[in-house]
């Protein structure tokens, strides 16, 4: 009777181990458009992505949309010019 109840928790943990790393595979993949323009209201901006693959019975959304800070504009620095010393 002791012999079955190992071997019962040995399944159990077998099946608890092997549920964790189908769940750390199963991911979803997006193609993703371009990023669109800077909402001034947010401040971020945003793209859409349509599923292209879906692995290992993942529950994937046909669609999803992502967000980003927009990145504030800096002025390009004027590039030094150099010199090679005295003439």
């Amino acid at each position: 009777m002791q012999h079955r109840g190992v071997l019962l928790l040995a399944l159990l943990t077998l099946l608890a181990l092997a549920s964790a790393v189908a769940k750390k595979k199963a991911d979803c993949k997006y193609k993703f458009e371009s990023w669109g323009a800077c909402d001034g209201g947010t401040g971020t901006k945003a793209r859409q992505g349509t599923l292209k693959k879906a692995r290992y019975n993942a529950q994937c959304q046909e669609t999803i949309r992502v967000t980003k800070p927009c990145t504030p504009k800096t002025k390009a620095k004027a590039k030094a010019k150099k010199g090679k010393g005295k003439d």
